[in-house]
């Protein structure tokens, strides 16, 4: 399920233009203060002039009405950012698992692939590679199957270790390779957080996929 920015974007927007505003207006009204300030001290009655600690006093005032300002667009930006494109919803996908295309975690329990392979293929492999691209296991699939389970196991039999892995289907025409294409499976939501653009989940063992490319989203298998 694609999921739209439009409503992040827009909030976003309202966001800045209210920051703006207010910052905007507070920096014409200390212009103003400075102009007034200096005016009453260019026009103050020398023989009775105004005690310093007043200044100091209205500047002090004006600089904590200043400072609140500048606080309360802070925390309007930090609220926009929490809510705008439903980051809170995004936060609730943590735990959940995501469908990804080309990329699974192995962490020591068989792993499904969905592979949805066409009926009138000659012969498929599964191709699994480790983070470093070297190849790991070729397996013979069945034409016309939807899935595969994978037990972790290498060329020779033996169990991986835990970590990310590449999965890929070759599918071959006349023992020509006529296609390449990735494996999907599914891996736990780790982390939502926000990044330039929109948003990055990080998966099991720490790969990372943006928001909008989720294609499927399903509650841990028991």
């Amino acid at each position: 399920m694609d999921i739209s920015t439009a409503a992040q974007t827009s909030a976003g927007a309202k966001s800045a233009v209210a920051i703006g505003s207010s910052r905007s207006t507070l920096t014409s009204d200390f212009d103003t203060f400075l102009k007034m300030l200096t005016t009453q001290a260019q026009n103050q009655d020398p023989f009775n002039p105004v005690d310093a600690t007043e200044y100091a006093s209205q500047l002090a005032s004006f600089s904590a009405v200043e400072q609140q300002v500048l606080t309360n667009d802070l925390l309007t930006g930090l609220t926009g950012l929490a809510s705008d494109g439903g980051f809170e919803r995004l936060a609730s996908w943590i735990g959940l698992e995501s469908l990804v295309a080309g990329t699974t975690y192995f962490d020591g329990s068989a792993v499904a692939f969905d592979v949805d392979l066409p009926e009138d293929a000659q012969s498929a492999i599964l191709v699994l590679r480790d983070s470093s691209g070297a190849e790991r296991n070729r397996l013979s699939l069945t034409p016309g199957s939807d899935s595969y389970l994978w037990d972790g196991t290498d060329l020779g039999g033996a169990p991986l270790p835990e970590g990310l892995y590449h999965a890929e289907v070759e599918l071959y025409h006349e023992g020509v390779l006529a296609e390449t294409r990735p494996a999907q499976s599914y891996m736990r939501i780790d982390e939502v957080r926000r990044a330039e653009g929109g948003f990055l989940l990080t998966l099991q063992g720490g790969w990372q996929i943006e928001a909008t490319k989720v294609a499927a989203l399903r509650r841990p298998t028991e």
